[in-house]
């Protein structure tokens, strides 16, 4: 018999907070949402961050009321494992691009690569890949390269570090690195490729960090589909009171909490707000529910205006 802690299978259909995917490699982010749609009988699904068909790993999914928390789980550091093809360079800077150059690789030597690769730790100004999501006046940057159109390709700050050597052979090298949000690790390759003579393309990638969660947290569609049929929680389900914990919090009760879902901010409240808040280190601070646990909302300061509700969640 089935005790009452356990959720039911609508229960885990009614699911809010984030789902963390295992994502395979040969389908887009779109299909990923697509199938959590169908399993989990919801329209409200959303991802923290595309990656690509041939990519794998990694992708922190949002559902329903998470949805709601898109903004704040983008904003995190990326952590990637990346291997390159020496001798080749495409025009979208991975293997499943048009060729535009290939070299002869000649012998690999692992003192220069190591070196060349450390080089480009840190952050830099470099062109983003002409085969990305960019918009240039409301026209996606791949858009304008699929119609062979010209436009001038935007620069942008990436940063990378806690590049790690993981192995490599006659024409091939594999690395985990982590890097900002929106830095591309197609154009760190390129780069990499360019200073070791023979150019690279971006020919396997998985995702094994989107902060604060690591892969090993996540699961296959396949393991959450059979935990949404048996009425299980699976550890890649990550409710939304757990979801930010980067974020300090407060929990009420009482008046100050139904004063909050009315999206006013008590006395009591502001008042701990004021001692919890410290400008230099914090944008948001989490208010939970002192009887349930949920998060009821993210509070932020803003200048001129002092505390005010920046996302009220309703369930």
């Amino acid at each position: 018999m089935m005790s009452r802690n356990t959720p039911t299978e609508s229960e885990c259909k009614l699911f809010n907070g984030l789902l963390l995917v295992d994502k395979p490699s040969g389908i887009s982010s779109h299909d990923v949402v697509a199938r959590l749609r169908r399993i989990l009988g919801t329209r409200s699904v959303g991802h923290s961050g595309t990656l690509d068909p041939m990519a794998s790993g990694l992708m922190a999914c949002l559902i329903n009321e998470g949805t709601k928390l898109s903004q704040y789980i983008l904003e995190g550091d990326k952590g990637y494992r990346v291997r390159m093809q020496f001798g080749v360079r495409t025009d979208t800077l991975d293997t499943t691009g048009e060729v535009l150059e290939t070299k002869p690789v000649g012998k690999l030597e692992k003192e220069m690569l190591l070196h060349e690769a450390f080089k480009l730790s840190g952050e830099m100004e470099v062109e983003v890949p002409i085969y990305s999501a960019i918009k240039i006046q409301g026209k996606k940057l791949y858009e304008y390269a699929r119609e062979e159109k010209e436009v001038v390709i935007p620069k942008k700050v990436m940063n990378f570090w806690d590049i790690e050597f993981l192995g490599m052979g006659e024409d091939w090298a594999e690395f985990n690195l982590r890097c900002s949000k929106g830095s591309y690790i197609r154009t760190w390759v390129d780069l990499l490729g360019q200073a070791m003579g023979p150019g690279a393309a971006m020919s396997a990638l998985r995702r094994t960090y989107s902060a604060p969660y690591v892969l090993e947290q996540a699961q296959t569609l396949e393991l959450i589909e059979d935990c949404v049929k048996k009425g299980t929680f699976g550890p890649a389900f990550v409710s939304m009171e757990v979801s930010l914990p980067q974020i300090k919090r407060i929990r009420v009760k009482g008046q100050d909490q139904v004063l909050l879902g009315n999206g006013q901010i008590s006395h009591d409240l502001r008042a701990q707000l004021i001692s919890l808040f410290k400008p230099d280190e914090d944008q948001y601070i989490q208010i939970l529910a002192q009887d349930s646990g949920k998060l009821l909302a993210l509070i932020g300061l803003e200048s001129g205006r002092g505390f005010v509700l920046k996302r009220v969640f309703k369930y």
